[in-house]
């Protein structure tokens, strides 16, 4: 594979290798598979339904736990919003799709209608007028273009998703809100961590510098971080040789949100809560997000203090080892390891135990699109409790797509997790990648097709190799908003309005 040394220096200036690319490729053209599913997890069978002494049990735990460990949110947030209004682009009055006939009609109950009215007051438009004509158009547009809402160049984060009697907020405001709820520390801070790209960074620092003017600054301490140069990937042509531009330069592009991986690796704190940028509610209908936030936290506190425990025993003697194998096998991992020596099952008892842990919960599957809950045949021999993509499956396999479309539940991106280990040190996360689960996508750019290489998804491939716990979670906590019409749904519809 012929690389030039122009090629060489450009791959420096991106914190990469030749060795390192040529190695990637080489992972994904020959290693990368299918996840070969062998059942959907359901309740009783990979995914837990807690009793209400169990939650009660656990929010209290969590509780407490605020004051000894240290707690933070980890929000992607790179997301653009043009994929929001995705129905409103090209509009055309002869032809008009379902989402574009519901946002006409229900166009008042949107947050954002007061400051498009605004916005067109200030260029001389009146909305009233132009919707009396008719002239949806025109109103679209302005909702997009830099004259009026720009909501065509905006991010998710900042585009606004409810309206209060004296209040416009967006997602980013309600991520504020929540997580002041549960996440509050014995100091009083509340620490949020967002992944931005770095051209929307400075946009959304400055942001949340004057909106916390609002609050008590001192309570807050929001961090970034962005999807590093040297997370993307080599774009490839259909003869998996490097694809170039018109002027003979390679191609990158980023790799998935799985490359986040490498953000998350940096955070510090014994508790993380992952949750997407879009995923919030009105603050009248948060009770049941704020509990299942503590009841999930609460178990894992719970599941860290008996694997610490369980590993500080067995570092001395056998004596627990039993009782280690019972509860890997009800937590983590089923089946008891077979042929193995006394010394043996111990080394299996001290890796399987020490590694990241993550307790994920689970909505039932109202159609949403996205991943759910999976056990997967995974090379060596076992099944594993993973979170699989509809992209990851060979829906060509008439048996695995009949598995996929089971699902009864469905990954709401509702993840606590703890990457500490008994030392207080992060883990390398990288170790515990299954590499296999990354993909190859074609893509059409600059007239020709070339190849798109994407590693293991941020919650699918990239924690497969972590101790996993899915926990059943009321659908109350899952509010997606993946287009703009998402906004009319109840849990984004302030009850005053």
């Amino acid at each position: 594979m012929p690389f030039h040394e122009r090629d060489e220096e450009l791959l420096t200036q991106r914190g990469m290798s030749v060795n390192a690319v040529l190695q990637q490729i080489h992972q994904f053209i020959h290693d990368t598979q299918p996840a070969r599913l062998d059942r959907p997890c359901t309740v009783g069978d990979g995914i837990l339904a807690l009793s209400a002494a169990e939650c009660l049990s656990y929010s209290r735990l969590f509780e407490s736990s605020c004051q000894k460990l240290t707690i933070q949110k980890f929000v992607p947030a790179s997301g653009a919003a043009s994929r929001m209004f995705k129905h409103l682009y090209n509009y055309n009055p002869d032809n008009v799709t379902e989402l574009t006939e519901e946002f006409i009609l229900r166009f008042d109950h949107f947050p954002f209608v007061s400051s498009l009215r605004d916005r067109m007051l200030q260029a001389g438009l009146d909305l009233d007028t132009l919707r009396e004509n008719n002239d949806w158009g025109r109103i679209f547009d302005f909702i997009l273009c830099k004259e009026g809402l720009n909501y065509d160049d905006q991010l998710k984060g900042l585009v606004v998703f409810h309206r209060y009697s004296d209040e416009l907020c967006c997602a980013f405001d309600e991520h504020l809100y929540e997580s002041a709820a549960y996440a509050k520390q014995l100091d009083g801070k509340c620490r949020i961590h967002f992944t931005l790209a770095p051209q929307h960074a400075e946009r959304v620092m400055r942001y949340f510098e004057e909106k916390l003017k609002q609050f008590d600054y001192d309570h807050f301490e929001l961090t970034y971080s962005d999807q590093k140069p040297s997370t993307d990937t080599l774009a490839l042509t259909k003869d998996n040789d490097p694809f170039r531009d018109a002027d003979g330069n390679l191609v990158f592009r980023p790799s998935g949100h799985g490359a986040l991986i490498h953000n998350l690796q940096q955070l510090d704190a014994d508790v993380i809560f992952i949750k997407n940028i879009d995923n919030v509610t009105v603050r009248g209908s948060l009770s049941d997000t704020i509990l299942y936030k503590q009841i999930i936290g609460g178990l894992l506190v719970e599941l860290r203090a008996r694997v610490f425990d369980l590993l500080s025993s067995l570092e001395k003697d056998d004596s627990r080892l039993d009782e280690a194998l019972e509860f890997i096998q009800t937590w983590f991992q089923p089946g008891l390891p077979l042929g193995m020596s006394q010394d043996q099952l111990h080394q299996y008892v001290m890796l399987r135990l020490d590694r990241p842990v993550r307790v994920c919960g689970m909505v039932r599957n109202e159609g949403e699109p996205g991943g759910g809950p999976f056990w997967v045949n995974m090379q060596g021999g076992y099944i594993s409790k993973q979170i699989v993509e509809r992209s990851q499956v060979e829906m060509n396999d008439p048996q695995q797509a009949k598995i996929l479309m089971s699902a009864t539940h469905f990954n709401p991106v509702d993840i606590v997790c703890s990457i500490r280990n008994r030392a207080g040190e992060n883990y390398r996360l990288e170790d515990f990648i299954d590499y296999t689960s990354g993909f190859v996508t074609e893509k059409f750019q600059q007239g020709a097709v070339l190849k798109a290489l994407e590693w293991p998804g941020l919650w699918n491939g990239a924690m497969a190799l972590w101790n996993t716990v899915f926990v059943e979670v009321p659908v109350s906590t899952f509010n997606p908003v993946k287009t703009v019409n998402d906004l009319l749904r109840p849990g984004h519809q302030v009850q005053d309005l």
